[in-house]
């Protein structure tokens, strides 16, 4: 079953939706919702590149969006995996932020924000964390240097530690509030760090 690194993040739900494909139109639900596609219950099966069109509302509040997807892998008896190939960015950012805000809900206890200076080619900014994981963060900026590659970060993670020095990539971006980015240079003792500073928080 092949997988891909996810680009978006995603989470657990419970929402209905309805796809169409080759004039077909059937209902189900997502059992996962993520900025670049979903996770269906389909029982059937449905062969991997089959093209859909799907429509569902991220929470019952929201505009209903519409997209185009394509079928990248099945779980026998449990589902299907989507991917997104045409998504108005708006919607997208509208799944982005219901994530964010899913995430922050479930959490026990709300973790501190983290002051981060983000470096790039044409200077530095500094933007606060409340998201962090082994893999990566999210940095609450209103000015995301998309357009530079090689993007490096300093921040403390306010164990005693020295400064944790990260080169990462820009994953994703959430319009007018921040950008998602992944680690692809750290050293193994601040990746041991971050770990323990997760694991800390979760408790």
């Amino acid at each position: 079953m092949p997988r891909t690194r996810r680009k978006y993040p995603r989470k657990h739900v419970f929402i209905p939706v309805e796809c169409t494909s080759a004039g077909s139109t059937r209902r189900t639900h997502a059992w996962t919702l993520g900025g670049g596609g979903l996770f269906l219950g389909f029982s059937e099966k449905i062969a991997e590149g089959t093209e859909l069109t799907v429509r569902f509302r991220p929470a019952p509040h929201l505009a209903l969006i519409e997209a185009k997807a394509k079928v990248r892998y099945q779980i026998p008896d449990e589902g299907v995996g989507i991917e997104f190939t045409e998504i108005q960015p708006e919607h997208r950012d509208m799944i982005l932020l219901q994530i964010g805000q899913r995430m922050a809900e479930k959490r026990r206890f709300p973790r501190l924000p983290l002051a981060v200076q983000v470096e790039h080619e044409a200077g530095s900014l500094i933007g606060i964390s409340k998201d962090i994981s082994m893999g990566g963060m999210f940095i609450e900026t209103n000015r995301p240097p998309l357009e530079y590659p090689n993007i490096r970060l300093r921040f403390n993670l306010d164990d005693g530690g020295p400064v944790v020095k990260a080169t990462v990539e820009v994953r994703y971006a959430v319009a007018s509030l921040g950008i998602g980015v992944e680690f692809t240079e750290l050293s193994p003792a601040d990746r041991q760090r971050i770990e323990a500073y997760v694991s800390k928080q979760e408790e």
